[in-house]
């Protein structure tokens, strides 16, 4: 494997990209090597046709040296530099080939053209390949009409359609390609704005956890699957104790910060599979698949422990009354959650800071 690229800025796609020229470039030299062992040296009339293939061989071959380098060559130098050496051929490909037009018409290495356009979106960013893009197709006019204008004011003939046909091809390609990436930065965000929205509607704004609306959704779940399997299923509601107090003397921005903790304290001791939520208030929810009522009580109590070891700074150590359920034969969503409710309801009477187990009784 070749060595990892070494960054400054966070760049996810580039040990791909290293990768990928890393066994890309030695095919490519062998290719421009064989396409330039087949020309007849002594025939040709140009410096740029005897040689030009030899120097981009032997100058991707030190791009390649450069990735086995990583600690002193940069692969963003690596990576410009084997992209701005194949733009620079292909401008160069278009004079030469345009100013022998007339004679032997486009070359084979005209179809390699647009590649640059598809190099341009993985060198830089979106909006600077397409610059870039814009840049490179302005030279390859440029290029054009200074070989092509000699000719045309001497009235050689040359084939118009096969000009044509070229820039007007490498024109739809660097517009296609900007296209494609528009569609694909489009899908992103409707993705990602999906994805805020469903958070936003399933995620508690202040502690980050579960609410109320996603509990059930997966209570309703949990239970179905309960139903179908026979496995046991646990409910808790717990209840913070005096919250109240601690709003009125510390105030409603302390008493945030208690919530916040709570569930950090809560979240950090259950399992994977357990999801936590805010009920409402100073109201918690534990939904807990796969485990029998003595395991859930077990939990209750250690989590009881665990809000009396972990006082938030100065404040005394909070409480919860704590409210357990577990599913049976023919139960419903509502009837677990208010069985739950009313074990939590009588573990706040009893004075809080204790376990209530609720009857288990079918519907």
């Amino acid at each position: 494997m070749p060595p990892q690229p070494i960054l400054d800025d966070v760049d996810s796609t580039a040990p791909l990209r290293a990768t990928a020229y890393f066994f890309i470039l030695p095919v490519v030299v062998w290719a421009v090597l064989f396409a330039w062992l087949q020309l007849d040296i002594p025939n040709e009339e140009t410096f740029y046709e005897k040689y030009s293939l030899l120097i981009m061989a032997v100058w991707l071959g030190l791009c390649w040296v450069g990735l086995l380098l990583p600690k002193w060559v940069h692969f963003h130098t690596v990576e410009r530099g084997v992209f701005w050496s194949a733009a620079l051929l292909m401008v160069l490909n278009i004079y030469y080939n345009l100013l022998a037009l007339s004679s032997e018409g486009l070359w084979n290495s005209s179809l390699w053209i647009a590649v640059v356009f598809v190099m341009a979106y993985f060198v830089f960013a979106p909006r600077l390949a397409w610059l870039v893009s814009l840049g490179i197709f302005s030279a390859f006019v440029l290029a054009g009409l200074l070989a092509l204008i000699p000719s045309a004011l001497r009235a050689i003939p040359f084939d118009q359609n096969s000009v044509v046909q070229l820039y007007v091809s490498q024109l739809s390609y660097l517009v296609l390609f900007r296209l494609l990436v528009l569609s694909k930065e489009h899908s992103m965000r409707v993705r990602l704005e999906a994805a805020k929205l469903y958070g936003l509607a399933h995620t508690d704004p202040l502690t980050s956890i579960a609410n109320r609306r996603s509990i059930m959704e997966a209570l309703r779940q949990a239970l179905e699957q309960n139903q179908r399997t026979e496995q046991p299923l646990s409910l808790v509601l717990l209840d913070l104790d005096r919250f109240k107090q601690i709003n009125d003397q510390y105030g409603h921005e302390m008493g945030d910060r208690v919530l916040i903790h709570t569930a950090q304290v809560l979240q950090q001791n259950l399992r994977q599979s357990d999801l936590l939520g805010r009920w409402g208030g100073e109201e918690f929810v534990l939904l807990l698949p796969n485990t029998p009522i003595q395991e859930a009580h077990q939990l209750c109590k250690r989590l009881q422990r665990l809000l009396a070891e972990n006082p938030l700074d100065s404040l005394p150590p909070v409480s919860a009354s704590f409210g357990l359920a577990t599913a049976v034969s023919g139960d419903t969503p509502d009837y677990l959650v208010s069985r739950a409710d009313t074990a939590m309801y009588l573990s706040k009477q009893a004075g809080g800071n204790r376990v209530e187990v609720a009857n288990q009784v079918s519907p």
